[in-house]
């Protein structure tokens, strides 16, 4: 599949664009969530001494730390991050997006680039929830700034309901923006439900929010709850991302 940094598309297609991972949809629902989420990599080791003042390790820890106790949890560290961020935004766009003018909507809200971070990936699954959680300390204004420009989506402007090209297959997704409160200068909650077959729904939820030069994502995954519980969780794991990094500094 295509990787892409796409704060707008990773709800519809699980891909975790933003951060270049590729979510591969498969029949056991929440292990292919965070399966997918392996595959993320984000950020330069030579913006570390700029992104106030933490290392790798530090932010590493912390993504680590925010899903101690779950089940098959792993980690990418930034050096890994910005390999896998370099070949992202040389990627073309997700294809195939209908209508038309989410298409559209899509490039617009588009990050491209993520390279000027530091940054860490932490995943894990179990039968329940796939979980994924992505932490940048961000080195340059531009990117802030674009990030900034991406999470003003409020409105999906007739975008609720698209269908996608996702592993060959033509994919049917339902899509909400959901009011949540998150202790961020800025933040866009979205959740989305497809049919993954045999008569199962996956519904995921996506937090993304930027306070300061710190930019965290949280996306949940499962074929068993339903939005509403996920947010929670997400909300909660976004809030306790920030206060780790503002602890660390």
């Amino acid at each position: 599949m295509t990787k892409r940094l796409t704060l707008w598309t990773l709800p519809i297609a699980f891909m975790l664009a933003v951060t270049g991972c590729s979510a591969e949809q498969s029949s056991e629902s929440t292990d292919s969530a965070s399966g997918q989420a392996q595959s993320q990599k984000a950020s330069p080791p030579a913006g570390e001494g700029k992104a106030g003042k933490l290392s790798g390790a530090q932010i590493e820890a912390i993504a680590k730390n925010l899903l101690d106790g779950d089940q098959a949890v792993q980690v990418i560290g930034n050096a890994q991050m910005q390999q896998q961020l370099k070949i992202a935004k040389e990627a073309d766009l997700p294809s195939g997006i209908k209508p038309e003018k989410c298409a559209e909507l899509n490039a617009k809200y588009t990050v491209t680039d993520l390279t000027a971070s530091v940054s860490a990936t932490a995943t894990s699954s179990s039968q329940a929830v796939g979980k994924v959680v992505q932490i940048f300390a961000l080195t340059d204004d531009a990117t802030r700034h674009n990030i900034s420009k991406a999470l003003k989506l409020d409105d999906l402007e007739g975008c609720e309901k698209v269908k996608l090209q996702l592993g060959g297959e033509q994919i049917e997704a339902e899509r909400q923006i959901l009011p949540l409160d998150v202790k961020a200068d800025q933040s866009l909650t979205m959740s989305t439900s497809m049919d993954a077959g045999g008569g199962q729904t996956l519904t995921s939820v996506a937090v993304q929010a930027l306070k300061g030069d710190k930019f965290v994502l949280v996306t949940l995954q499962t074929g068993t709850q339903q939005a509403a519980e996920l947010s929670a969780q997400a909300v909660q794991l976004t809030d306790q991302a920030f206060a780790g990094l503002e602890a660390a500094q």
